[in-house]
């Protein structure tokens, strides 16, 4: 995990460098300016800095062999035909921004675009828009919020790691740290038993979709308490055993689904419920204490349903878009998305659980740690991507990964799997079962 950081502590963090992690940072600035020169066919490149760059800016330029310019002290230089190296970290003075905008040529930023707030994310209307965002030491946290990741480009980071406290980055060495190699020996008991209760004859595919991304996230044993044309339909997928629960989902639907309760490593409920009641249902699998993600129709009867809360475990995991998170605390959508960080963190705290609130950059928080997840793309703006969010953490739940860690993990396969889809479909013709056969088939 790499640190988050708000303006004054990246400040912080940008004055207290040694010379050497000045010299670390602009050696990867020059990497990446190099890259984007190449590509661009360009001979020339500009250093824009302000003063907490300055150091990493002088460095990079000298290997560049680039003109430097100071934000305050020098006139603006020739930036047309050429490499723009922004390394500002301000809202931006803009006419230097309107400067960087007008000229058309590419620019590599370091720490945040000129222009992007580094705590809100919110962007000028000359902000830079960078190819390449470089961030030394940790993330600003503008980054992630807002306008900043339709800003930022790839983000390269240099050094930063942390096993602290405080707003952290989830990344792919974490993924690999959670999800270490079976053993040969390993069986289908060892990789856990889930029960998924999802679906209805309105929305057949949410069920599908769920249960198809929890076998694909490792699950061992997987049983789906459905509506009986659900069930119909997993003959497509045998590898789910499917448990009855009538024509559609009410009190007998729920009572049959609690049957199926016992013996099971975790549990996943809401997706595609519909209009059904399954309020008792969700009072008998909160009160098992089981690992238990809710989601969709599930969190929307939570919040018609608030003598529920207080049966809230900490081995809940709650998945909300911002709506489902105004229906369940009462805020305006407005108010959830102002910082979604403090919204999440403040309600898992007060619930005891995990809440999991999707968004660009998905926020995740157990109320003592809370962690960024940016991987993904536009293409998940689609209906089935919860679900399959859904499926995944419940099999990850069920094979032992703690609630905190296998939420983090879930919003990062589901992230990831849709970057491999995208590089083949663009992110307009993604569908959720593109990111599930990327799952299931590593592609590179």
């Amino acid at each position: 995990m790499r640190r988050i950081l708000t303006a004054a502590e990246y400040e912080t963090v940008l004055r207290s460098l040694s010379e050497e992690q000045q010299r670390q940072a602009a050696d990867v600035v020059v990497q990446a300016a190099r890259e984007l020169m190449i590509r661009h066919g360009l001979h020339r490149a500009v250093c824009l800095c302000g003063g907490l760059l300055q150091g990493i800016g002088a460095l990079a330029a000298e290997q560049l062999e680039a003109h430097m310019a100071l934000l305050h002290r020098d006139k603006h230089p020739d930036l047309g035909d050429c490499l723009i190296c922004d390394l500002l970290f301000s809202i931006g003075d803009g006419t230097w921004t309107e400067a960087i905008a007008a000229s058309g040529s590419p620019v590599l930023s370091v720490g945040i675009p000129a222009g992007v707030d580094p705590d809100t994310g919110k962007a000028s209307d000359s902000a830079v828009r960078a190819e390449i965002t470089v961030a030394p030491f940790g993330y600003a946290r503008g980054l992630f919020l807002h306008d900043g990741l339709d800003h930022c480009g790839r983000i390269w980071p240099v050094g930063g790691e942390t096993e602290g406290a405080g707003l952290v980055r989830f990344e792919g060495a974490d993924a690999h740290r959670l999800l270490p190699t079976r053993k040969r020996t390993a069986h289908k008991g060892d990789s856990g038993k889930a029960l998924l209760c999802v679906g209805s004859p309105q929305y057949v595919g949410a069920g599908l979709l769920s249960a198809r991304a929890c076998l694909a996230a490792g699950c061992g044993i997987l049983y789906v308490a459905c509506p009986d044309v659900v069930r119909t339909a997993l003959l497509g997928l045998p590898e789910a055993i499917g448990i009855p629960v009538g024509p559609d989902w009410n009190e007998d639907s729920c009572r049959a689904a609690e049957k199926a309760i016992g013996g099971m490593n975790a549990l996943g409920i809401g997706c595609g419920v519909g209009r059904g009641n399954i309020a008792t249902l969700m009072e008998a699998t909160l009160r098992t204490g089981l690992p238990l993600v809710l989601d969709a129709d599930g969190l929307n009867c939570l919040s018609r349903h608030q003598e529920l809360y207080p049966l809230l475990h900490e081995r809940v995991i709650l998945t909300p878009h911002p709506g489902e998170m105004s229906r369940l605390t009462g805020e305006t959508v407005e108010r959830v998305l102002m910082d979604p960080v403090v919204t999440a963190r403040e309600y898992a705290g007060r619930w005891g659980c995990t809440v999991l609130l999707k968004g660009a950059a998905t926020v995740v928080s157990d109320g003592r740690r809370t962690c960024l997840v940016a991987e993904g793309n536009a293409g998940l703006g689609k209906g089935g991507s919860g679900d399959v969010l859904t499926g995944i953490i419940t099999g990850l739940l069920s094979q032992g990964i703690e609630p905190f860690h296998a939420a983090c993990l879930g919003s990062y396969l589901l992230g990831t799997s849709a970057e491999k889809a995208f590089e083949l479909l663009r992110e307009r013709m993604l569908r959720a079962t593109d990111v599930i056969e990327a799952l299931e088939n590593g592609k590179d």
